[in-house]
């Protein structure tokens, strides 16, 4: 059950975005180039990918025994670098759609690089698999470097990454919503190792 679940929070960040693709393919008035382009710059349809991400993992992990959390967690990595490679072709494939199956590589590549999260989304899925990657044992673990050093990272580069995002001219929920969570699980990673830290003192 918590795998067929977990398998379609997976998938639904293709099927929200081919889902939402067909029902503007069939609007009136709209042209290919501007089905791509609304699909990519959404930033309700990006936080929503991103969030299934997030919940498929964080369910697999949580709802397994504790001795599985990092067999689990490294079964989720391959599969988050394979959908961002899958997420990249379907990309290329839908904007040569869109540009009317152009053999204009520079057309097609300017019409590509205006999708936004076309190209974030793809980078936020191996970001996050890599930054797992070195860290699961230290992490289930509770390593003291990983409690000390990564959240002073994740503090100290929410502000650097809203001046990214808003020169990157995204949406307002984006530009704020992205550092503001990532400044709180920095927030919540420190509160968390000083409790870690303070049990080991007491045992």
């Amino acid at each position: 059950m918590i795998e067929d679940l977990s398998f379609l929070l997976y998938l639904s960040p293709l099927l929200i975005n081919g889902l939402y693709a067909l029902y503007l393919w069939f609007t009136p008035n709209l042209l290919p180039a501007d089905v791509y382009l609304r699909v990519t710059n959404d930033s309700i349809v990006f936080l929503a990918g991103v969030l299934a991400i997030i919940i498929a993992l964080v369910m697999e992990v949580w709802m397994n025994p504790k001795d599985m959390k990092i067999k689990k967690i490294g079964e989720n990595i391959p599969r988050m670098r394979i959908l961002a490679f899958l997420f990249i072709i379907l990309s290329l494939i839908f904007v040569w759609s869109a540009s009317g199956y152009s053999f204009d590589i520079f057309n097609v590549l300017d019409l590509y690089l205006e999708g936004k999260y076309a190209i974030l989304y793809p980078l936020f899925l191996l970001g996050f698999s890599f930054a797992l990657y070195p860290s699961i044992k230290h992490l289930l673990k509770f390593s003291v470097i990983i409690f000390e050093v990564i959240p002073i990272i994740l503090i100290a580069s929410s502000p650097l990454l809203l001046y990214i995002l808003w020169r990157l001219k995204l949406s307002s929920s984006i530009i704020f919503s992205i550092p503001i969570l990532i400044f709180i699980a920095g927030i919540a990673l420190f509160l968390y190792s000083l409790k870690v830290e303070k049990k080991s003192k007491l045992t």
